[in-house]
C-alpha cells in the first residue's frame, strides 16, 4: 500500500527538530529586528542633543517608557515578580534605564554617531562576556573566536574612522556605556527567561519610575524653552528613543534572549554599526566609504561562523 507523502508521520526526533529550528528562527528574526529599532538610537540621540541636554533626554526616555509600562501593567493586572526577579530586574533596570542612556548621549558629544555607532557593536562581546562569567553560558572555541575576531575588527574600524580612541580617563562614558549594556543585556535577558520579555523591560522601567520622574521635574525647566517648532526633529528623535529605544525594542529583544540564550542572540548585535551608518545617512547626512562597506562583510562573516558554531 502506497503512502502519500503528506500522511507520513515525522519521526518524534525530527519533529523535535522541526520545532527547535523555528523557535530558533524566530527568536533570530526578533532579535534582528530589535537591531534594527536600537541602530536608530545613536543617530536619534545625536538629534535629540541639538535641542536638550544629556541628563533631560535620559530622563524623559525613563519616565515616558516607564508611565506606559505601569499603564500596560496595570490594564492586564499583572502580578509583582518573585523577589529573585526582582533583584535582576532591578540591577539590570539601572543599568538600561539610566546609566547606559546617559553615557550614551555624553559620548554623542564627542563621537559621531556613526562611529560611536561602530563602537557600541562592542556590546556582544560584553554581553556575552558576562554571561559566560555570571550565569555559565557556556559557549565553544570557535564562537568565542569568531566573536573576537569581529570586535577586533570593529575598534581596528573605529579607530581609522574617528582616531579619538584615548585613554580611559578621556572616554569613560564610552567604556561605561558598553559595560552598562553588557550589564542590562545579560542580567535583563536572565530574568525575561522567568517571565518573558515585556515584562522584563516593563518591571524595570516601572521600578525606575520614581527616579525618572524626579530627575525630569529636576531638569525640565532648564529644557522647557526647547519644545518649539523649530526643534520639531529634535522632539521627534525624543519621542523615538523613550517610546521604541526604550521599551518597545526590549520587547523584541529580551523575547530573543530568553528563548535563544543571551550570547547566541547578542551576537546579532554586531550588525548594529552598519545598520547604524545606513540610517546616519539619511538621517545625518554621513557619506560611506568602500572602507566601511569592506569591514561590513568581514564582520557579518564573523557573525555568520559564530552563529554556525554556537552551543546548543
Amino acid at each position: 500500500m502506497n503512502v502519500s507523502p503528506s500522511s507520513q508521520v515525522i519521526p518524534s526526533s525530527k519533529q523535535g527538530r522541526l520545532r527547535y529550528d523555528s523557535v530558533y528562527g524566530f527568536a533570530m528574526l526578533s532579535a534582528l529586528f530589535a537591531v534594527l529599532m536600537f541602530s536608530l538610537t545613536a543617530p536619534m540621540s545625536q538629534l535629540a542633543l541639538t535641542a536638550f541636554t544629556p541628563e533631560f533626554i535620559t530622563f524623559m526616555r525613563a519616565s515616558l517608557a516607564g508611565v506606559c509600562s505601569l499603564m500596560l501593567a496595570g490594564y492586564l493586572e499583572w502580578q509583582l515578580p518573585k523577589k529573585q526577579d526582582c533583584i535582576k530586574l532591578l540591577i539590570a533596570g539601572g543599568a538600561v534605564a539610566l546609566l547606559f542612556p546617559y553615557s550614551l548621549a555624553v559620548s554623542l558629544e564627542q563621537w559621531e554617531a556613526a562611529n560611536l555607532g561602530v563602537i557600541l557593536a562592542g556590546i556582544p562581546l560584553v554581553t556575552a562576556l558576562l554571561a559566560s562569567l555570571i550565569f555559565k553560558e557556556e559557549q565553544n572555541a570557535v564562537f568565542w573566536c569568531c566573536i573576537l575576531m569581529g570586535t577586533v575588527l570593529l575598534v581596528m574600524f573605529a579607530y581609522g574612522q574617528s582616531g579619538v580612541i584615548g585613554g580611559l580617563s578621556d572616554n569613560g562614558p564610552v567604556f561605561i556605556m558598553l559595560l552598562m549594556a553588557g550589564i542590562g543585556y545579560s542580567v535583563g535577558g536572565q530574568a525575561a527567561k522567568s517571565i518573558g520579555g515585556i515584562k522584563a523591560i516593563c518591571w524595570m522601567m516601572i521600578f525606575y519610575l520614581p527616579v525618572s520622574l524626579l530627575g525630569l521635574g529636576y531638569e525640565s525647566p532648564n529644557n522647557a524653552d526647547a519644545f518649539t517648532l523649530d526643534n520639531l526633529e529634535a522632539i521627534l528623535a525624543l519621542l523615538y528613543l523613550s517610546l521604541v529605544s526604550q521599551w518597545i525594542g526590549f520587547y523584541f529583544w529580551y523575547g530573543a534572549m530568553a528563548k535563544v540564550g543571551i550570547a547566541a542572540a547578542g551576537q546579532v548585535q554586531l550588525m548594529q554599526p552598519f545598520f547604524t551608518l545606513l540610517f546616519s545617512v539619511s538621517l545625518l547626512g554621513s557619506v560611506l566609504n568602500a572602507e566601511q562597506f569592506v569591514y561590513a562583510g568581514l564582520i557579518t562573516c564573523a557573525v555568520v561562523i559564530a552563529m554556525k558554531y554556537r552551543a546548543k
